[in-house]
């Protein structure tokens, strides 16, 4: 049996990217869908792709993340189509300036913010309400590509700021919607390359920096990573079968299925802040 079979479910940002393969994923698995973004061409592209190949419900809304009164209506219009909202996957996002930050502009900086915190912060206190009223629901985020891992890249700053904010939102938001049966974790994709790695490599060298520019140049040509890595743990995430939440999980590096649920959920194992054994040292929760 399919493991999303019946779930009502949103994928933000679903049209294209990272999003669209997810979408593709759960509506494999058998799940309704409603695919939201700014462009209707591309939902509707998208929509029509999904129910010729799976033969999937597969509904499409306009949808600005950053405006709270658009996915307030977003999250009404799954409750009157579905009568339920079983996952939502925050997933629309924008990279922001490309460049120092001194030469940045700061409406750019902060529409960063608007769309990809601010965004994911409206999804998940619509959706929170209703999946607190049914005692169950799972929220998904993405983190950002690198979010707590050991690279920093320089010159996306509202973007890395952004991302590493989704991360401590999810772990923060996860402990309020626990007692009520709703799971809310975070995925890092890893280095997918997307319309986002165009416009580094449309920003140059000079704006970008040599070294990130020159592995966008690198990661174009070789593909990068598949974003069927960030799809499958999604599937995971929001199947019956996961026992996570307040996580960020690396879609390319960590294997959930054989973590200890009970475990990682009383520690800071896939957690964003540092413990190190010397300046900051895990105490077990009783």
């Amino acid at each position: 049996m399919s493991v999303l079979a019946g779930k009502a479910a949103i994928v933000t940002g679903g049209g294209r990217g990272i999003g669209k393969a997810i979408a593709r994923a759960f509506a494999a698995e058998g799940a309704r869908l409603i695919l939201a973004a700014r462009t209707a061409g591309e939902l509707e592209a998208a929509r029509e792709e999904l129910a010729g190949e799976f033969g999937a419900e597969v509904l499409t809304r306009v949808t600005d993340v950053s405006n709270a009164g658009e996915v307030e209506a977003l999250v009404s219009f799954a409750l009157e189509r579905f009568g339920r909202l079983d996952v939502l996957v925050n997933n629309a996002g924008t990279y922001g300036p490309i460049g120092e930050l001194t030469e940045a502009d700061p409406d750019e900086w902060r529409r960063a913010i608007e769309v990809n915190l601010l965004g994911t912060v409206y999804g998940t206190r619509a959706a929170l309400r209703l999946m607190r009223g049914q005692s169950s629901g799972k929220i998904i985020n993405l983190a950002g590509a690198g979010i707590g891992g050991p690279s920093l890249t320089p010159r996306i700053s509202a973007y890395a700021t952004s991302k590493a904010a989704v991360v401590q939102f999810t772990e923060s938001v996860s402990l309020e919607a626990a007692p009520f049966g709703v799971q809310i974790n975070a995925i890092s994709p890893g280095a997918v390359t997307t319309e986002i790695t165009n416009a580094v490599i449309k920003a140059g060298p000079e704006r970008a920096g040599h070294d990130f520019y020159q592995r966008s140049l690198r990661q174009r040509d070789q593909g990068g990573d598949p974003p069927e890595l960030a799809s499958r743990l999604a599937v995971f995430l929001a199947s019956d079968a996961c026992r996570l939440t307040g996580k960020l999980l690396s879609a390319k590096w960590d294997a959930p299925q054989g973590v200890d649920a009970e475990a990682a959920n009383r520690s800071s194992l896939y957690a964003l802040r540092r413990i190190d054994g010397v300046l900051f040292q895990e105490v077990p929760k009783k």
